[in-house]
């Protein structure tokens, strides 16, 4: 499956809540997620952010499960993801880092998911970042990229919000911040 999505920065995530409920969007989830976030040279540039089209590796834990995910990076909004589960942490770094994977920075956030029609909306409080909203759709061939985000973007306009799209990954934010010298 191919992932769309549309990320936004927001201030006040409650005031978000309130909009969709008002719209009928159904509470799925909370939960806090940490994300390993490995990198490889082949899919790095000079200053350590991920090229485009490259793969990223994670380790996702969440409550009591641990998944192993690989994302090709397309900050365009739409790129392949593979999951499976892991029973451990250290074998899943184990198994990256005979890829020749390394350990990058990890990645915090407690997440409030809901669903409005076939869109998943998440409610992120990233730690060093701070508030987003990600709204994603799945489709199954490429040649519905367009049309999955307009379907995105239109849930904004029915919130009445006012949005810059960040086209940015959390992984880019948090290592622009690394490479600044900055606390995370």
């Amino acid at each position: 499956m191919i992932e769309v999505e549309i990320r936004v920065r927001v201030n006040d995530l409650e005031e978000i809540k309130e909009k969709l409920e008002v719209l009928g969007a159904k509470f799925l989830k909370k939960e806090k997620q940490v994300d390993k976030i490995f990198g490889h040279k082949m899919f790095l540039d000079s200053e350590n952010m991920i090229v485009e089209k490259g793969i990223v590796p994670r380790i996702r834990q969440k409550a009591e499960k641990i998944i192993l995910e690989f994302k090709e990076i397309c900050r365009d909004g739409a790129g392949f993801e593979i999951k499976s589960f892991l029973t451990d942490i250290p074998l899943g770094v184990k198994f990256l880092e005979r890829l020749g994977f390394k350990e990058a920075f990890t990645v915090s956030k407690e997440r409030e998911e809901y669903s409005f029609g076939d869109l998943n909306i998440c409610l992120d409080f990233v730690e060093g970042l701070g508030n987003f909203i990600e709204v994603e759709k799945m489709i199954s061939s490429l040649d519905k990229k367009e049309e999955a985000k307009i379907e995105c973007m239109n849930l904004f306009d029915k919130m009445n919000l006012e949005f810059k799209l960040e086209p940015r990954k959390y992984g880019d934010l948090i290592q622009e911040k690394i490479n600044k010298g900055e606390k995370i």
